[in-house]
Order: structure tokens, then sequence, then C-alpha cells
């Protein structure tokens, strides 16, 4: 038979492997859910990365189209007197970039996702966080503005032309500064990962 202080130390030794093991299994499965969660944010900014560069390219042919409304308007006011002379595809073709009717939707369900999927705070990174919320919003505002100018130029009372001509510069339209910078912040944080 055994003493008492020989089952007091068996039961303690058990104990012990016992909390040990529960230790090592937390241990290991912290540090496989933080890899897992490393790799799902990694993820999901790659898909907003993805997504912001296509707005951003959207963008850069906004700020395109708008020059060419701006040289289009130049064009058919400088020719207003004598449009009938003119190459009628050269009137036609400037006188649809005037008229265009312009409408732009920007694509944000990589930032639902990332949102709805309780990511976002496991980026760690309130910098970046805030880059690619200022990022989205500025596409909003973008769209927005797009939408404004389109409905002003088409009411304007004188005439697209002559209200296009008295506009200032295109880039309060089109300002891509927010989204570049997302776009550089989550390469950057990619490659620190």
């Amino acid at each position: 038979m055994k003493s008492m202080k020989e089952r007091i130390t068996a039961f303690l030794g058990r104990m012990l492997s016992v909390v040990l093991g529960i230790v090592i299994t937390f241990t290991v499965q912290g540090i496989l859910d933080r890899k897992r969660d490393k790799r799902a944010v990694q993820s999901a900014l790659e898909l907003v990365r993805t997504e912001l560069s296509s707005n951003l390219e959207d963008i850069t042919l906004l700020t395109e189209y708008f020059q060419q409304e701006q040289k289009s308007a130049r064009y058919l006011s400088a020719h207003k007197k004598d449009l009938a002379k003119c190459p009628a595809d050269s009137v036609n073709y400037h006188r649809g970039m005037v008229e265009a009717d312009v409408s732009v939707a920007f694509s944000h369900d990589a930032l639902e996702l990332l949102k709805m999927s309780s990511l976002f705070p496991k980026i760690k990174n309130n910098d970046l966080s805030m880059k690619v919320i200022h990022a989205y919003d500025a596409c909003e505002l973008i769209a927005s503005n797009v939408s404004r100018h389109v409905s002003n130029r088409d009411a304007a009372p004188e005439g697209a032309v002559d209200w296009l001509l008295s506009r200032p510069p295109f880039t309060w339209v089109s300002d891509p500064t927010d989204v570049q910078e997302a776009v550089e912040a989550i390469d950057a944080f990619l490659l620190e990962k």
C-alpha cells in the first residue's frame, strides 16, 4: 500500500501532465488560429487591393473622359459659327463627348466582405485600415461628383458647351490620391507579412 505522500505525488504528477497537455494544446491552437487569421487577412486585403486597383483604373478612364470633354467643348466653342464647314464626323464626335451620359458605380464588395468577416480588427494596423476606408469613401465621392457634374451639365440653361467652359479643371471629379495611397499601403503591408 502506498503512503499518503506517494499518492499525493502521483496525483499531482497526473494533474500536472493533464494541465501541461491542456496548456500545450491551447498554445498550439492559438498559434494555428493566428496563422489562419493572418492568411485570411492577407487574402482579404489582396481582394481589397484588386478591387481598389480596378476602381483606380475606372478613375483614370474618367479623368481621360473629362479631359476630352473639355477639349470637345473648346472645339465646339471655337467652331460655333462655322460648324457646318467642319467635318461631320468631328462635330458628331465632339458633340457626343459633350452630351455623353456618364455614370460610374465603384465596387465595394471586398470591403463589405472584410467588414462582415470580422477580419478588419485582425489587420492590427490602424493606419492601413483608415486608408482603406478613406479610399472607398473617395470612390463614393467621385461617383457622386460625376453624377452631379452630368446632371448640372445637362441642366445648364446656357448649354453644355458654355457650362463646361466655365467649370474649373476636372480634377475635382476624379482625384485618385486616397485610392492610390490605400493600394500602396496594402502592398507595403503584404510585403511585411
